[in-house]
């Protein structure tokens, strides 16, 4: 799958890997440089040494010197604009200072895996080098250790859910802006099981990504896979969030396809960005808040054109023409106001056996035993969700990224809507574009049904719709036009035009 923001550009982003070379091309800069390409981003490179290994064992380990170590990193950083950098196998206590200096030069992500060890079993650090670690560390955008590294750079047991945060929270306070504590090897203590459970922590968000633990031998590099793709994706002008789930897919998609090289361990494949919904891990704020029940469902994939209203008048034209799913927004703190205009929608809604969602106001949604409920991210971490499910409401997500569609779908809403696809006249809103919107589509649309929101318009809804959504909404496109009727004509034909047999003609089960 190429890349979301994939366009015509003679300049790629640059990347930078600071690593050693491993020979077998299993791990090391060959790794990195591997990912960096595989994910449409210009690699560099500085070598911190030579190590002769393979599948089976690390045989012969040479240092570069302090001054060869120096002149790259100096080659890099007075020709080259590099937008993020990776920094894995480091082989002096020297060689870590001196990262952690270039690291504070350049203005751009730094995203360090402290490779301590290898997966054959040689031991890669020193005393002198765990303890000049720190430096790195505070240095670092992200730090991506497993669960024996950060116990070696932490001096500390971890074996709990409460031992991964606290050892995150510890990495933060020594000056990494952000964590990436990998959970793969804690079940070596605790016993092996069907998942794997990392936990990041950037200090707002704080969350567990659960992944299916594949069983294979083809695994060499994962670790340097993984920061390597965090940095080609940050290099893209992924926010660090979205570049972390991102990344994990990418890996659990490249174990899934990975194969032999050598007599023992084979490594993973590179796959390019990842389409598949089944590699993407499954996020939560909690290690016990995945498997939500599933919200009822709309009994379609097709939701059609889906304008958002801000009266109940409004509705009432709306329906009378035939449209089957609306929201009413409305932004008021008149509690009497809100309980008779809900009411009053959530009636028409019976009459015209429609979908009728309400923005925000749950409480009122549910005591008029609404069609459904629409809520925005912030509403994830307040409103209880499980109160809502029960109540046999629909519920709609908010989503503005690959982060938020995926903490969004492991609550199992009836629908996911994605955008601002285009800037909007209503608010100031992070925009999503059409590459992004088609990406997106391609991950999820088997499995919700999607609605593309914001600056969609007469003129740009086929654009929309090629993108793979079920659903569009619209807001100024049909509210501020005198000839509203004629509207949204115009629009439910560009919808069967542009979708197809896309437009749906069933109409919503009653409550």
């Amino acid at each position: 799958m190429k890349k979301p923001d994939a366009a015509l550009n003679l300049a790629l982003p640059v990347a930078c890997a600071i690593a050693a070379s491993d020979c077998s091309g299993h791990a090391g800069v060959q790794c990195d440089l591997r990912v960096m390409q595989d994910l449409g981003v210009h690699g560099a490179s500085v070598i911190s040494g030579l190590t002769a290994q393979n599948s089976q064992a690390v045989s012969h380990i040479e240092p570069a010197s302090k001054q060869s170590f120096a002149a790259q990193l100096d080659a890099i950083r007075q020709d080259l604009s590099v937008q993020a950098i990776k920094i894995g196998l480091l082989l002096s206590a020297d060689q870590v200072v001196q990262a952690a200096q270039f690291a504070r030069q350049v203005d751009c992500a730094v995203i360090v895996d402290p490779v301590l060890s290898s997966t054959t079993g040689t031991d890669f650090s020193s005393q002198a080098q765990l303890q000049a670690y720190s430096t790195l560390i505070a240095a670092a955008d992200l730090i991506t250790p497993n669960i024996p590294e950060a116990q070696r750079l932490l001096n500390r047991q971890i074996q709990t859910d409460d031992d991964m945060i606290a050892a995150a929270a510890q990495l933060r306070q020594m000056g990494a802006q952000a964590v990436l504590l990998k959970g793969g090897h804690r079940d070596e203590c605790v016993g092996v099981s069907d998942h794997v459970l990392d936990y990041f922590d950037d200090g707002t968000h704080q969350v567990w990504l659960r992944q299916p633990r594949l069983i294979s031998e083809h695994t060499r590099g994962t670790g340097c896979t993984l920061a390597s793709a965090i940095a080609s994706f940050v290099a893209q002008g992924k926010r660090l969030p979205d570049a972390v789930v991102l990344a994990s897919a990418y890996v659990h998609q490249g174990i899934s396809r990975g194969f032999a090289i050598g007599q023992k361990h084979g490594r993973l494949a590179n796959t390019g960005w990842p389409q598949d919904y089944c590699h993407y891990p499954a996020v939560s704020n909690t290690p016990q808040g995945f498997d939500q029940p599933a919200f009822a469902s709309c009994n379609t994939h097709l939701l059609g054109l889906y304008p958002i209203v801000n009266s109940v008048e409004w509705l009432d034209r709306l329906l009378a023409l035939g449209i089957t799913t609306l929201q009413l927004r409305v932004k008021s703190l008149d509690q009497g106001y809100l309980d008779t205009v809900i009411g009053r929608a959530v009636a028409l809604g019976r009459q015209y056996n429609a979908r009728v969602f309400i923005n925000d106001h749950w409480q009122l949604a549910i005591k008029h035993q609404a069609y459904g409920v629409h809520l925005g991210q912030e509403d994830m971490d307040t409103a209880p969700l499980k109160t809502i499910q029960a109540s046999g409401l629909r519920l709609g997500l908010s989503s503005h990224s690959e982060y938020e569609w995926l903490r969004a779908a492991n609550f199992n809403p009836s629908y996911i809507a994605m955008g601002s696809v285009f800037p909007t006249g209503t608010k100031t809103v992070r925009t999503i574009g059409l590459a992004n919107l088609t990406a997106w589509c391609q991950v999820l649309a088997s499995t919700f049904p999607l609605v593309a929101i914001g600056g969609i318009t007469h003129n740009n809804l086929e654009e929309v719709l090629r993108c793979g959504v079920g659903s569009a909404a619209v807001v100024s496109a049909i509210r501020t036009d005198h000839h509203y009727a004629q509207s949204v004509k115009h629009l439910q034909d560009k919808f069967k035009a542009g979708a197809g047999a896309r437009l749906p003609t069933d109409r919503p089960q009653k409550p």
